[in-house]
């Protein structure tokens, strides 16, 4: 009936939710029919009419004969009907069907979860937490599956199992696809494919396992054929890092071991050397210190110079004197090592404690006997940062004194320049360290544990401070006509303590000098063999390293302690550097949790950090860029 408006009626709400929905949506028997009728009735509308109003409806509900024949509405449908559309009686909407209709089809979630852009991997740094996280996505997907399973609110081991594959399974279709492809079609794998060597299987799940040669042992099937990973990714290295933990952060071989009971890393070793190496616990019980390359000699050990015009002290003890009375107790002194930076000449002064006021009464004598410096170099000991601020008072007492005008003006003229070393860095005070150590020896081996009066250990001191100053500057000849050798003696008795700039007498013949231009002459052939062989032999030093450590404010470090375990250090990081001459940072500044401190690079130990090597990496860049707009601005 083409052209002609036709409504349907119908007085159940089920068949009228049955027609007006989808046919996919109910089973097949019930969907079959909506969609015939759909089709039939295509372009017109279904409303729904009251049982009463039915005609349909006369016979099921049972009516005589007669009355059928009597009742017009059998032909005509109901009353109402023929009045004008807006007039029938309004449409009632059809209330949404449950989900529960037992004619409803049951639809199944598909999901298909994928990692190509790995995004959820390289989130996690923590393997354990990566295999929840992903059981839990797989327990989401498989309850929109089956809503009324019941689910244990715990993860179980299945479905840790199936989180574990699913993962493996992913990086494996990523790195080793056409190794995958090759498998499935029984073919041979890629000559340059990592896994050629290798006896390979693709299980039923689609996992790549190592055949081996073990499928008569009892072990289960994961040790028997443990699943391929590849060697430098995410996943790997977080599987790493998981069994080094497990195995109490024992080495290389017993990490590797405890992995391949179920996984088979390709480059086990070097990847087992790598976590164990970055491992930060591990670090901290074995860390490795920076060793940079050897700095400059300072000017003033290059220089000639008058002896002790450039010196370095430092203390070594203690000794135990005599005591004066019988039942006393030994007393405790120390000895003081002053040293010529530029002859390595050396005084020694017994010092009876490690005050201030001792030593400023040795360093009193000192000046009396061997001139006053111009420098002093030193440590940070307390008792050297107090006789500089003694005598930096002394001085301001001077200054204020008008009784005293001419000594000040004299001292002001000669006062001593005081010099630290960074605090604790003793390779920066070597030279005194290494004449320390002499000494020391000296007077072990020649003492052992004697006990002497202050009088015998002056004497025996005067006795090591000679020979100490007649050791040889540099190594001796083979030629048996040279016996005499150049040591620290010959500045020391070869010169006054206060001389004055005397000319140049090496090219004039010995018999047209005078007597005392004679003994000049003597002192200036010295400083030339100290030229031609002491610096050289300097020159000639071996250093342990040759590539300077670059370090960077803003990189963690362990700073070391002599006093504590290294697991306890603290930790640091760099607020500053300190450049040398050469460019290269040996001093820093460093906050820790306790306050800021100005250390040597030897003592700090680099964390094998990912934040260190990208902060370097950003400070690089910002470098690059800084020096790129300058030569722009420049052009």
């Amino acid at each position: 009936m083409e052209g002609v408006r036709c409504w349907f009626w119908s007085d159940s709400t089920v068949t009228l939710h049955w027609i007006r929905a989808t046919p996919n949506t109910w089973q097949t028997f019930i969907g079959n029919r909506t969609s015939e009728i759909q089709h039939l009735t295509h372009g017109h509308p279904w409303n729904h009419v009251k049982g009463v109003d039915n005609p349909a409806d006369y016979i099921s509900r049972g009516m005589l004969p007669e009355d059928f024949v009597k009742n017009s509405a059998w032909q005509c449908g109901p009353a109402w009907l023929r009045n004008p559309e807006e007039h029938w009686p309004i449409q009632q909407k059809l209330e949404p069907v449950p989900d529960d209709v037992l004619e409803k089809r049951k639809t199944a979630n598909v999901s298909f979860v994928s990692f190509t852009d790995m995004s959820l991997i390289e989130r996690f740094s923590s393997y354990w937490k990566l295999l929840r996280v992903t059981a839990y996505i797989f327990r989401f997907i498989n309850r929109c599956r089956k809503k009324h399973q019941q689910h244990e609110s715990f993860i179980t081991i299945p479905e840790l199992k199936f989180a574990k594959e699913a993962l493996v399974k992913t990086v494996q279709h990523q790195v080793f696809a056409d190794e995958i492809k090759a498998l499935k079609r029984k073919q041979t794998v890629p000559t340059r494919s990592p896994l050629k060597n290798l006896c390979i299987v693709l299980d039923s799940e689609g996992i790549l396992r190592i055949g081996g040669r073990l499928q008569l042992s009892d072990e289960n099937y994961s040790f028997k054929h443990p699943m391929i990973i590849p060697s430098k990714h995410h996943l790997t290295r977080l599987i790493a890092e998981h069994y080094h933990t497990l195995s109490l952060h024992s080495g290389p071989r017993m990490t590797l071991a405890s992995m391949r009971q179920e996984y088979w890393p390709i480059r086990g070793k070097h990847l087992a050397n790598y976590v164990c190496r970055k491992c930060h616990k591990c670090f901290r019980h074995r860390p490795v210190p920076i060793t940079q390359p050897i700095g400059q000699l300072p000017k003033t050990r290059l220089t000639p110079s008058r002896p002790f015009s450039i010196t370095g002290v430092d203390y070594c003890g203690p000794v135990y004197m005599k005591p004066v009375h019988r039942r006393a107790a030994p007393q405790k002194a120390f000895i003081a090592v002053f040293i010529c930076f530029a002859t390595k000449a050396v005084h020694l002064e017994l010092v009876c404690d490690l005050s201030t006021e001792a030593f400023i009464a040795a360093l009193r004598r000192f000046i009396a006997r061997r001139g006053l410096p111009l420098e002093m170099h030193s440590d940070n000991a307390t008792n050297f940062q107090g006789a500089k601020n003694t005598l930096a008072t002394l001085y301001s007492i001077f200054n204020d004194s008008c009784q005293r005008r001419k000594i000040i003006d004299e001292c002001s003229k000669r006062g001593i320049k005081w010099l630290f070393i960074p605090p604790r860095a003793p390779n920066f005070g070597g030279l005194w360290e290494a004449a320390v150590k002499t000494a020391k020896t000296s007077l072990s081996k020649t003492l052992g544990n004697a006990r002497l009066s202050y009088e015998d250990y002056v004497t025996v001191l005067t006795q090591v401070e000679a020979n100490m100053n007649t050791r040889p500057l540099t190594p001796l000849s083979e030629d048996p006509e040279e016996i005499d050798v150049l040591t620290p003696g010959h500045f020391l008795t070869g010169s006054s303590l206060a001389v004055l700039p005397d000319p140049d007498y090496t090219d004039i013949p010995v018999n047209r000098l005078k007597h005392y231009q004679q003994l000049q002459q003597l002192v200036q052939q010295h400083w030339i063999r100290w030229k031609r062989e002491y610096l050289t032999e300097l020159n000639g030093q071996r250093q342990k390293s040759s590539t300077p450590v670059d370090l960077f404010p803003g990189q963690l470090v362990l700073l070391g302690d002599d006093n504590k375990s290294p697991a306890v250090w603290p930790l640091a990081r760099i607020l500053s550097v300190q450049p040398g001459d050469d460019q290269i940072v040996r001093v820093v500044s460093v906050k820790t949790a306790s306050g800021i401190y100005t250390r040597s690079a030897k003592r700090l130990y680099p964390l094998p950090f990912d934040e260190n090597l990208i902060q370097q990496t950003a400070i690089q860049a910002a470098e690059k860029e800084h020096s790129r707009q300058q030569q722009t601005t420049l052009t």
